[in-house]
């Protein structure tokens, strides 16, 4: 629980820095946020952390005196780039930091960080574990990126909502993500006493999969979930309406990936991360990336809505005697990508992921009531 992290707090601040005097922080000294960021700067993942700095720096450009000095670490994926960043984050007494795309970087700040009474909110990091471990320590973490749990239940609450007595199939490609989510599915599945008629994996980055459309018609099913990348998923889908059947299709978060060949159907469904544009909660950030020239991405929203959270703890600590940290949770925030509530763990209490279909090139939101048209049939 958190309500010892005060104590634990105290203790890791005596061990780390005994002598060291506590940096002045913006509710102190009555002026605008100082926030770090620490993003990958070079290799595969920097155009995140260039999407990262953007969103943060739009939100400064147009919040006025609120955010005074944004501070930029890198991150190098590894401890000893996390311990780095935070240590330099300490020493110029910034009063948050967000980022954080890598565990292992993660992992080895935030005890530095909590040290000095800094607290991380991580837009990247899935990982269950990591919030555990910030718990049992008293460490000051909050997760806006979903938990590596989310994207399960979800679909989950999808096929048990919307799928009620359809015959259902399981399938996955054999991959890491693949099986684990599709087992994942299956085991919440059964704890609500929903059985799939067919369980199936197939192998991946084939050009036909005619066996497996052929295993899905002798079994009945006429819903199936995916545990698998875009490509296959579309070349399933193609092969599954050239073979005459008529099934609706759902996949997770691996389909919001760039188009391929062949390329998905409209009509097929998947749990993801909805896109800004469709958030009404974010119409005026929108406007704001807009007159800046920036292209909206899930990453620039994530950041701008952190800034958000961070400078309206910051005045709700400015009415009190508490540090920033102390209003984090357990507090409503409105934002770009709506409302955000952290629990005592620093988790999100919603699940981020939403049901979307792919319509005229993008995902939408999914209105199942409405009759949207899954690939080769209704979800009806």
């Amino acid at each position: 629980m958190r309500l010892g992290r005060k104590s634990i707090l105290a203790a890791l601040l005596l061990a780390v820095c005994p002598l060291a005097a506590a940096p002045v922080t913006a509710q102190e000294n009555g002026s605008g946020l100082r926030i770090g960021v620490v993003v990958p700067a070079e290799g595969n993942f920097s155009i995140l952390g260039d999407q990262i700095l953007q969103g943060i720096n739009v939100l400064k450009d147009n919040s006025g005196p609120a955010i005074a000095e944004i501070l930029e670490e890198p991150d190098s994926c590894d401890p000893a780039g996390g311990e780095d960043a935070a240590s330099a984050f300490v020493e110029a007494g910034v009063d948050a930091v967000i980022g954080f795309l890598c565990m292992e970087s993660l992992s080895s700040a935030l005890p530095i960080l909590s040290a000095s009474g800094i607290p991380s909110l991580t837009l990247g990091v899935r990982s269950a574990i990591v919030a555990e471990d910030a718990n049992r320590q008293g460490l000051l973490f909050y997760r806006m990126a979903p938990r590596d749990d989310d994207e399960a239940k979800m679909v989950t609450r999808t096929i048990s909502t919307d799928w009620v007595g359809k015959p259902l199939a399981l399938v996955e490609d054999g991959t890491i993500y693949g099986r684990e989510l599709m087992e994942s599915v299956r085991i919440l599945l059964e704890e609500i006493g929903i059985s799939p008629i067919f369980v199936d994996n197939f192998r991946p980055s084939q050009d036909r999969q005619f066996g497996l459309v052929r295993r899905l018609e002798r079994s009945g099913a006429t819903h199936v979930f995916i545990g698998g990348d875009r490509q296959d998923a579309a070349t399933i889908a193609r092969d599954s309406v050239e073979a005459g059947l008529e099934l609706t299709f759902l996949g997770g978060d691996a389909l919001n990936a760039a188009d391929g060949n062949p390329p998905l159907a409209d009509g097929f469904f998947a749990v993801t991360l909805p896109d800004a544009r469709y958030m009404p909660s974010a119409t005026r950030a929108i406007s704001q990336f807009d007159q800046a020239g920036i292209p909206v991405g899930n990453y620039t929203i994530a950041a701008y809505a952190a800034g958000q959270v961070l400078m309206a703890a910051n005045r709700a600590a400015g009415l009190s005697s508490a540090p920033l940290a102390d209003h984090l949770s357990g507090r409503q925030y409105f934002t770009a990508i709506g409302q955000i509530e952290f629990d005592e763990f620093g988790e999100r209490k919603d699940n981020p992921f939403e049901l979307m279909v792919w319509y005229n090139g993008a995902f939408v939101p999914a209105d199942l009531s409405g009759g949207n048209t899954g690939q080769g049939g209704t979800t009806q």
